[in-house]
């Protein structure tokens, strides 16, 4: 992992990284509703094995709880953490939105959302999970000030700023609005 600046991590992908993803894939179900299936799966497990490489990179204490659907770990004994990842073909930027879909978001609860930016190379097929070559952890946002600060769209409904047409509704959040990493760790390391 090393710092492409004081706002995110990135960690180039690997072997480990994608089998891992492919595994997980193959003994996960494909939801009704997904908007992109298989393809979501990969992106959203590939964001959950980046997150874990963090935890351990910095001694998180967390414990696995993505059977629930309610979060996928909690951190130190106490606090509900849940990964959304996003598929990009460009480095984030500071000025980007990360997005919380609101079609479970009512049972779907939280203490803190950890945002991940996968980039992926457009001349692989979108069938070989080694189209993500890295991964960006951006930042951190607890559920009362995404509610508060984040802007809510609805489905069809285009942002003029960058002409992205949401297939969901959802709560976008920009990037500079986020927890920075090093105030992130401090939270989820604080003492019971």
């Amino acid at each position: 992992m090393n710092n492409n600046n004081s706002s995110y991590t990135s960690i180039t992908l690997n072997d480990y990284f994608w089998d891992t993803a492919i595994e997980r894939v193959k003994e996960s179900p494909i939801y009704d509703g997904s908007h992109r299936g298989k393809q979501a799966n990969e992106v959203g497990f590939l964001g959950e094995i980046v997150a874990e490489a963090w935890f351990n990179k910095h001694r998180l204490l967390f414990q696995d709880d993505r059977s629930k659907t309610t979060h996928d770990y909690i951190l130190n004994k106490k606090i509900t953490l849940d990964v959304k990842t996003k598929d990009r073909t460009v480095i984030p930027r500071t000025n980007f939105d990360n997005s919380v879909p609101l079609y479970n978001h009512n049972h779907q609860r939280p203490d803190y959302y950890l945002f991940i930016s996968l980039l992926r190379d457009k001349q692989f097929d979108d069938d070989d999970i080694r189209r993500f070559k890295k991964a960006f952890i951006v930042g951190s946002i607890d559920i009362e000030t995404l509610e508060s600060t984040g802007k809510t769209w609805k489905a069809g409904e285009i942002d003029p700023s960058n002409k992205t047409k949401f297939w969901t509704d959802c709560i976008n959040i920009p990037m500079d609005k986020l927890i920075p990493l090093n105030k992130t760790i401090k939270i989820l390391t604080q003492p019971n």
